[in-house]
């Protein structure tokens, strides 16, 4: 019985997983309006944000919190899925140079912040350390 619920399981993670799917500019287009509507974020506020420009605020941290979790990228229990992460961030290129990056940036939450602040967090790192594959990760594929 033990063997047959592991094997469900694991049938779970994996179909799961291959559910997800890269996300494309026309997916973050469309989850820009829902995080912001959802956090009453001003349309100029969102235009900066547009422009890569994201203030450490409250309003921010969560909107941050709610694209990466639209994206299969994050969720408040778990924090970053990694696997996703560096498929997003991949895309082709060597995953193992990536890999570490992503681990390094998707921490634990060893502070213990509030799930905006360590996705907020996260991000940030991503952006310091790549931002061209940000960027270009949500390009139209």
């Amino acid at each position: 019985m033990k063997y047959f619920v592991a094997v469900l399981l694991l049938a779970a993670v994996v179909f799961a997983d291959a559910e997800w799917k890269i996300q494309t500019a026309e997916n973050l287009n469309a989850y820009r309006p829902e995080c912001a509507n959802s956090l009453s974020i001003p349309e100029d506020k969102v235009n900066e944000y547009k422009k890569w420009n994201f203030p450490n605020d409250e309003k921010t941290q969560c909107y941050i919190k709610c694209i990466f979790g639209k994206m299969g990228l994050f969720n408040e229990k778990d924090g970053f899925n990694v696997e996703h992460l560096v498929k997003q961030l991949g895309q082709g290129k060597n995953e193992t140079i990536i890999r570490p990056e992503v681990v390094k940036c998707a921490d634990k939450n060893p502070q213990k912040t509030n799930a905006c602040q360590w996705a907020y967090r996260g991000f940030d790192c991503f952006k310091k350390a790549h931002l061209d594959l940000v960027q270009t990760s949500v390009k139209k594929n």
